[in-house]
């Protein structure tokens, strides 16, 4: 076969590279770095370079820089040979000086031949003069459990950026430059600090070519970036979204704009991990509702509850478990009227009696309905009463509508008949029963998914609009959708094994964008 030298380096031979349209065999010469960067593509090899770059590339350039000691980072990411969105690189310097922080900007290469800012990729390897000081391109351990993954460039129409990245960071967390939003938790033995990977949004405009992957990245595109604060072997990571006509950006209880820091409009709602009230980890209530804690910096104007009843006392995985059913009755488990009791407690006096509350239909308060169903109160005596009280009251109240059975949440039955009247404050939402703020619909738990499908964050980021779950424990970011974790504590009678359970909760901010807050060891914020 002949060769043929590259007529652009003129050091290497070119390869063959599949045929164009019209039949024409297209020949290819590949630079020598781990990118695998293209030095030119032509159909004429044998003719002087046309229409690309003459100039030879180049070592891929790095960017780092001595730091000056912090406990805080601001971390994003920027498109080679595109602007930067000027009002929020402001902000994102505003928040800089007022948290006295390091600002680190991951550049990102992506070749664009529709480019509007760029008629021929000449300068691919450069960055915008604005983000150019700030330019870190190398791996840095933020501390023993975070790490900063900037050595990796991945493509910006990529549509899972952190698929394959789950064990490159060994056992610590990583952050990966990306212009998607994406968070995952990965599944960690119950010792291990946890391990969460999120990509950090871009400071620059969207830039993308007019093909299905070119449109793809442009719709996903998230301006924003991720907030680190690190002390010691413990950090704190915050997703923050830059709004794109203002350019400015809300952080728990600040809105940082390119004038100035003001204290941020209360958020519309604050959706909590999983409850499970008897099982509610009491780090994470002092965290939520105690002093100093979420809900008195933030003041939401509502409080979004899912699985707040565990339904313990009638578990239906306890069944044909006498061992079971015998420690729950000398530990005084086993009385369903009396969970619901604790639970009505917990919301209507014991966190928040005057603020707004909303309780999600979730699976485990489900779980009372379908022990009406199945159960048969000769064989639970000591839930006869309530079983049969309950059952009466379903039978009074059914019917068959339009669409089917119509019948009574006897979770939300017993709710309000021993609330007293306290419960006021108190909307239960029945299953498919919308509950939206902001353009964010926060009505669904998340065990139920499109067209009978058991739900997942990864088959419900995709019905058309933006929703906060919960129901997995496990937080998470994907696309349109974000899930919370769990109140309880990390080790539950049911789960073994390596576990992605964190605990999370999700503020939906006033201008509508969400934000994921983590809560480590009992502290939400350092």
């Amino acid at each position: 076969m002949k060769r043929y030298l590259c007529p652009r380096c003129k050091t290497r031979y070119m390869q063959k590279s599949g045929s164009t349209p019209g039949g024409k065999l297209r020949w290819m010469c590949r630079a020598d770095t781990g990118d695998r960067e293209v030095c030119y593509t032509t159909t004429q090899p044998t003719k002087p370079v046309q229409g690309q770059n003459k100039k030879p590339l180049g070592p891929t350039p790095t960017y780092s820089r001595a730091l000056e000691p912090t406990e805080t980072y601001i971390i994003t990411a920027a498109q080679n040979i595109t602007p930067v969105h000027r009002k929020g690189f402001a902000s994102l310097l505003r928040a800089k000086r007022h948290l006295k922080a390091e600002l680190l900007v991951i550049p990102l290469r992506y070749k664009n031949p529709t480019s509007v800012f760029s008629k021929d990729q000449q300068d691919q390897e450069k960055w915008g003069k604005h983000v150019t000081p700030y330019l870190w391109s190398v791996r840095k351990m933020l501390n023993s459990n975070l790490v900063l993954l900037a050595d990796i460039k991945t493509q910006p129409t990529a549509s899972e950026p952190l698929s394959g990245f789950e064990s490159i960071t060994m056992g610590e967390s990583g952050i990966l430059g990306h212009t998607k939003v994406q968070t995952r938790v990965i599944p960690t033995p119950s010792h291990k600090f946890p391990k969460i990977l999120m990509t950090t949004g871009a400071c620059t405009v969207p830039n993308y070519t007019d093909t299905k992957a070119g449109k793809k990245g442009e719709f996903h595109h998230s301006l924003g970036a991720i907030i680190v604060e690190v002390r010691g072997k413990t950090f704190h990571i915050r997703r923050v979204h830059i709004n794109k006509s203002s350019g400015e950006f809300t952080d728990l209880d600040k809105t940082y704009s390119p004038t100035g820091v003001r204290k941020a409009e209360r958020p519309l709602a604050l959706v909590m991990g999983d409850t499970h009230v008897d099982f509610i980890d009491p780090k994470v209530e002092k965290a939520t509702f105690g002093k100093g804690g979420i809900v008195e910096t933030l003041n939401p104007q509502a409080l979004v509850w899912h699985d707040v009843l565990d339904s313990y006392s009638v578990n239906p995985h306890h069944k044909n478990n006498p061992f079971m059913s015998a420690a729950k009755r000398f530990a005084g488990k086993d009385l369903v009227k009396e969970e619901v009791q604790r639970a009505v407690d917990f919301v209507c006096a014991r966190t928040t009696p005057a603020r707004p509350s909303i309780i999600v239909g979730s699976n485990h308060n489900d779980f009372v309905s379908r022990y009406m169903k199945s159960q048969d109160w000769r064989e639970d005596v000591s839930n006869s009463k309530f079983y049969l009280e309950t059952a009466l009251h379903l039978v009074n109240h059914s019917s068959i509508g339009p669409n089917g059975l119509v019948m009574p949440d006897p979770f939300a039955y017993w709710f309000k008949k021993l609330a007293k009247g306290d419960d006021k404050h108190v909307r239960i939402l029945g299953r498919d029963e919308s509950y939206t703020k902001g353009g964010v619909e926060m009505g669904l738990h998340g065990d139920q998914g499109s067209n009978g499908a058991r739900g997942s964050i990864r088959n419900l980021r995709r019905v058309g609009v933006r929703s906060i779950i919960g129901h997995s424990h496990s937080p998470g970011e994907e696309e349109g959708c974000v899930q919370v974790g769990t109140s309880t504590l990390l080790r539950l009678e049911y789960t073994s094994g390596p576990s992605s359970w964190l605990n999370s909760h999700c503020v939906l901010h006033a201008d509508g964008k969400r934000q994921l807050i983590h809560i480590i060891d009992g502290n939400w914020r350092l």
